[in-house]
């Protein structure tokens, strides 16, 4: 009985959380609303805090609808005006966001990002090693640019065909020897019917027929020995393929400050809470996170193809075994033949890519020093007017009016086109971009932000600082640690932009609390949102090479245990290095508050020890 009722509750536990949490949450608010008063806003706030977090991890609703819950519960419990809240879901990162979307848009609606992967593939080979590092190096650069479900989605079904092409011989031969093994069965057969009434003969048949069985029998033991192992390496092989595409996925995004929702978050909470700090722009987090996910995605591959391929260098290596053509060669060859030459369109694309990128490096070098003016083109507009966001918008209305095709206008037009007179499409259309876009983000990281608003207005997050203040006497880096270890954690068991998005704004208290520069415990926590390699349910790339079948939990989670450590080290190491000179982090700024009354020498300064300590 008791164990038909919690199924009945396990099949409802999303209803059964809707409803629970809120009520068991419910005398925080009613409590303090009613006893203290005073501490009214800060319980308020915490209440929806509550709701939204267990909400987005057991996913009770869609994500972005969970992200609508501010809009409702700010108002109505007296944290915020509507309006105010309403302001948080259109920001200026959102709309740097949607411009880099748009962007992606166009590279996949030309092809673009199939033409990069498949001619990444062919430079890097057939042999299974360097395939993977092929599928590895692809999938991060375009992840960098686009979605990581989009690009999981666009490398696997180009790994499944050609793994398909690689194993085909065995697959042939197999077959063949399935079909030899059908007919001398059948003749063996009609052999065991026939009656041999030679009298005095039977003693010979009988031995022939022994030593046929015998041969037989042999025969039989020995070819599924030999099938279990082309089964059993190919069934490695697609499995370490695979990951190597949803782990370089993961990695990828962590590169460009649009490259996965985490670090916009980021980005976006330093405006918010520290408006003085200067936030994180393109080339900041570019110049600090790119070299950290170049070392990760390589020793990622290492790690896999050690694991799932073997060491067998000197039989794969181009130099040492000699490089020859497969079968899978060819399916790449033929899959990147069929895109034909370089179109019109897919030159506009990576024209208006190239120029949008451009456009955020040198929008402004802060390592130039040219007074209180920003120090790239950015300089010639009034300061703080322009943002990421600006090239990202006129990249992305130059899309709808750039054509797709060139022009049919007097000398232009060729003399073989019949066509009458005007003008082409636009390299995009709206109806691609509202099919393709991926409007849900734009919410989720709309609530996001409403809720660390929520969280600063109400009081809550001085609040916060102050308990963090306890915390002043540990070393700022083993804090850090701690943090990137639990954000990698939650994130195993819910999203990324969930992980981020309620523990960011704890953390910039935080930091403010134990006398740390925010960036030291911000910045890596937004990247350590990224690594979850542990679970399908830890990120859609993960979930998308799992439902592919030949993947257990036990391989995933066997696997990313060791990469979650390698990743978490690498961004250590990163933090502790590249961090001091980029972001600072070895001083206390003065655009935060020291909320432990004095600033901890010992948390704030970077030395040679305590990096020898990290790694």
């Amino acid at each position: 009985m008791g164990y038909s009722v919690l199924k009945e509750l396990w099949a409802f536990r999303r209803s059964v959380i809707f409803w629970f949490i809120p009520i068991a949450a419910s005398p925080l608010p009613i409590y303090f609303g009613v006893a203290e008063k005073e501490f009214y806003k800060e319980a308020a706030c915490a209440y929806v805090v509550i709701i939204m977090a267990f909400y987005w991890m057991f996913e009770v609703v869609p994500l972005a609808v969970t992200a609508l819950i501010p809009l409702i519960l700010y108002p109505v419990m007296g944290v915020q005006p509507s309006g105010d809240v309403s302001k948080n879901y259109l920001k200026d990162t959102n709309v740097l966001f949607l411009g880099g979307l748009m962007v992606a848009v166009a590279i996949e609606h030309v092809n673009l990002h199939k033409r990069i992967a498949l001619r990444v593939l062919l430079v890097v080979g057939s042999q299974p090693r360097w395939l993977m590092l092929g599928f590895m190096l692809a999938t991060a650069f375009l992840s960098m640019w686009i979605s990581n479900t989009a690009t999981t989605a666009m490398m696997t079904p180009i790994g499944a065909a050609v793994l398909a092409e690689l194993f085909k011989e065995e697959d042939d031969q197999a077959a063949e020897e399935d079909t030899i093994r059908k007919v001398r069965g059948e003749s063996n057969g009609g052999l065991e019917l026939e009656t041999i009434d030679v009298e005095g003969q039977t003693h010979v048949y009988d031995a022939i027929a022994d030593e046929n069985a015998t041969k037989e029998h042999n025969e039989d033991e020995e070819k599924p020995e030999v099938k279990e192992k082309v089964s059993s390496r190919r069934q490695s092989m697609q499995k370490g393929l695979m990951l190597c595409i949803a782990y370089a996925a993961n990695i990828g995004g962590t590169a460009t400050l649009t490259g996965t929702s985490p670090n916009l978050i980021v980005s976006e909470q330093m405006e918010i809470l520290f408006p003085g700090s200067g936030g994180v722009d393109f080339l900041q987090w570019f110049t600090f996170a790119a070299p950290g996910m170049v070392i990760t995605l390589f020793l990622a591959w290492l790690w896999l193809s050690t694991l799932f391929v073997g060491c067998r260098c000197a039989e794969e290596c181009a130099c040492c075994g000699g490089k020859k053509r497969s079968g899978a060669e060819e399916v790449i060859r033929k899959a990147y033949d069929e895109l034909g030459p370089i179109s019109f369109a897919e030159g506009g694309v990576i024209f208006h890519f190239l120029l949008l990128v451009l456009l955020w490096f040198f929008r402004d070098l802060k390592f130039v020093d040219v007074g209180d003016r920003q120090a790239g083109w950015a300089y010639y507009f009034i300061p703080g007017y322009v943002t990421d966001a600006t090239p990202a918008m006129i990249v992305s209305f130059a899309l709808f009016v750039f054509p797709s095709r060139p022009p049919r206008f007097l000398c232009c037009r060729s003399k073989d086109d019949e066509e009458k007179p005007g003008p082409v499409p636009g390299l995009l259309n709206w109806p691609t971009v509202h099919t393709k876009m991926p409007w849900h983000i734009v919410l989720l990281l709309g609530g996001g932000f409403a809720l660390a608003d929520g969280v600063e207005k109400s009081g809550l997050s001085a609040w916060l600082g102050q308990q963090f203040s306890r915390l002043a006497g540990i070393e700022a880096w083993i804090i850090c640690l701690i943090v990137c270890i639990g954000v990698a954690v939650f994130t195993e068991v819910a999203s990324n932009v969930t992980a981020t998005s309620i523990f960011i704004p704890i953390l910039a208290q935080m930091a403010e609390g134990i006398c740390v520069n925010p960036y030291f415990l911000m910045v890596p926590a937004g990247i350590a949102a990224s690594f979850a390699f542990m679970l399908p349910v830890a990120t859609p790339p993960n979930a998308i090479v799992f439902s592919y079948g030949g993947i257990k939990v036990s391989d995933m989670v066997k696997t990313g245990f060791l990469m979650n450590i390698t990743s978490l080290l690498v961004l250590m190491v990163m933090v502790n290095t590249l961090g001091v000179p980029i972001y600072g982090i070895d001083t206390f700024p003065d655009w935060a508050v020291c909320r432990s009354g004095a600033i901890q020498a010992a948390n704030s300064t970077i030395n040679s020890t305590m990096l020898m300590t990290t790694l």
